[in-house]
C-alpha cells in the first residue's frame, strides 16, 4: 500500500505537487545496497539472536574469538529457524537435524550423512562493527561498498560519552525520515523541553547535493534539561542550530550546536544519530544514539539523555504508528495529503530517495 499522494493550495508555501512516479512511499522496494544497523554490539553474544531486515529472516551470533556473523535464518534441509538452535564452537547447529554451518554459511557437517555437503549452505552476510553499531550489508554478500558506510568518530572517540536506544516501530520507515526532517513538530509532540510554540515557525535552510539531503534550522531560547544545564553551566537564553544529513535510507545525522550567551560565548556539540532499519515495508527497527563533547563522565547527564531521547522518540513512534493504522484502515484512494513549507526537506528526501531505489533497480535488473 502506498502512501496517499499529496497536493498543495498554496504555492508559495510548497516545494510542488507530490506525483507517485517521483518521490519514494510505500510502493517503493526497500533498498538493499546500504549498510543498515542489525543490531547493537552488546546484543550479537553467543546466544543466537533472530531479527528479520529488509524482509530477510537473520540469526546473528559471534565466534569463539568474538567476530560477529550473520547467516540467513533459515535451514537449507527444512527450513528450521538457525536462531533457535545451540552454538557449537564457531558453527551454529540446527535444533531439527543437527546439521552445522559455518559462519560464512557453508556446511560444517550432517550427522545422517558423516559428512558435508557443498550444496548443504545458506546465504551470509557482510558485517561491519562500529563503535555501539552493528552494521549489515543487505545487497550483494560479494560487493559491499565500504564508502557507502558513515563514519561517526563521536562515537567511537575518547574526547565523546554517548547513550543509544532502541524501539520497535510498527509503522513504513519513510514516515520515521520525514519525521525528523521536519522540527516544526516538536513543541506539539515533544512540548516545551524541546521546543517553544515559536519554534514551529522558524523555517529551516535545506539544500541537495546528488542525493545528499542537508538542512538546518535556528531555536533561539531553548530549554534545556536540569542535570545536563548544571553540568554545563550553560548562560541563558540559549540557542540550538540543528543540522542534518540524510546520505542513504540507513541514517539519519544530526548535530546540535548550543551556543550561550557568555561572552565570549561558549558552545556544545550533540550528534543524535538515527537508524532507521526497515523490518518489513510496515514495520521499522528504530536505533538511535546521542554524543556529546561535554560533562564527559557524568552519569547523570547520561541517565538524562537516555530518559529524554527514550521519551521523544516514542512519541514520534506513537504518532508515525498511528498513521499507518488510519491510512491501512480508511483505504481512501481520493485523499490527497496537503504540502506546507515546513515539508521541504521531507519531500526532497523523498524524492532522492526515488532516485536512488530507481538506480539501484537499474544497476540490478530482475532484483526487485
Amino acid at each position: 500500500m502506498s502512501k496517499p499522494a499529496r497536493t498543495t493550495e498554496d504555492d508559495n508555501h510548497a516545494v510542488g505537487r507530490k506525483s507517485p512516479a517521483e518521490m519514494a512511499d510505500r510502493s517503493t522496494p526497500l533498498m538493499r545496497n546500504h549498510w543498515y544497523v542489525a543490531a547493537w554490539a552488546e546484543e550479537v553474544t553467543r546466544t543466537p539472536l533472530r531479527r528479520q531486515i529488509l524482509g530477510d529472516d537473520i540469526v546473528l551470533y559471534r565466534t569463539e574469538a568474538g567476530q560477529a556473523v550473520a547467516l540467513h535464518n533459515r535451514c537449507a534441509h527444512r527450513s528450521f529457524p538457525l536462531s533457535r538452535g545451540i552454538l557449537k564452537g564457531d558453527r551454529i547447529v540446527c535444533a531439527y537435524h543437527g546439521i552445522e554451518f559455518n559462519p560464512d554459511g557453508s556446511c560444517g557437517w550432517v550427522p545422517s550423512l558423516q559428512s558435508a555437503p557443498r550444496a548443504m549452505r545458506v546465504p551470509s552476510y557482510p558485517l561491519v562493527e562500529q563503535g555501539p553499531f552493528v552494521w549489515i550489508w543487505m545487497g550483494n554478500p560479494d560487493k559491499p561498498d565500504n564508502d557507502k558506510l558513515v563514519q561517526q568518530p563521536w562515537f567511537t572517540g575518547p574526547d565523546w560519552n554517548h547513550v543509544t536506544g532502541y524501539c520497535h516501530m510498527k509503522a513504513n520507515y519513510l514516515g520515521l525520515h520525514e519525521n525528523l526532517l521536519d522540527l516544526s513538530h516538536f513543541p506539539f509532540v515533544h512540548g516545551a523541553a524541546v521546543g517553544k510554540a515559536e519554534h514551529a515557525e522558524a523555517r529551516p535552510k535545506v539544500r541537495v547535493e546528488g542525493n545528499v539531503v542537508h538542512a538546518s534550522v535556528l531555536h533561539r531560547d531553548v530549554v534545556l534539561a536540569p542535570e545536563y544545564a548544571a553540568a554545563t553551566a550553560l548562560v541563558a537564553p540559549v540557542d540550538r542550530l540543528s543540522e542534518q544529513q540524510v546520505p542513504s535510507p540507513a541514517i539519519h545525522v544530526g548535530k546540535a550546536i548550543l551556543t550561550d550567551s557568555s561572552d565570549p560565548p561558549q558552545t556544545h556539540l550533540r550528534y543524535i544519530v538515527h537508524c532507521p532499519t526497515p523490518e518489513t515495508q510496515t514495520s521499522t527497527h528504530y536505533f538511535w544514539a546521542i554524543a556529546r563533547n561535554h560533562a564527559l563522565g557524568n552519569e547523570r547527564v547520561d541517565a538524562e539523555s537516555r530518559a529524554f531521547g527514550a521519551k521523544a522518540f516514542n512519541e514520534d513512534r506513537e504518532v508515525l504508528e498511528a498513521i499507518e493504522e488510519l491510512v491501512a484502515r480508511d483505504g481512501r484512494d481520493d485523499f490527497r495529503e496537503k504540502i506546507i513549507r515546513t515539508d521541504e526537506g521531507a519531500i526532497l528526501l523523498l524524492r532522492a530517495f526515488a532516485r536512488m531505489a530507481a538506480e539501484e533497480a537499474a544497476a540490478h535488473p530482475g532484483t526487485y
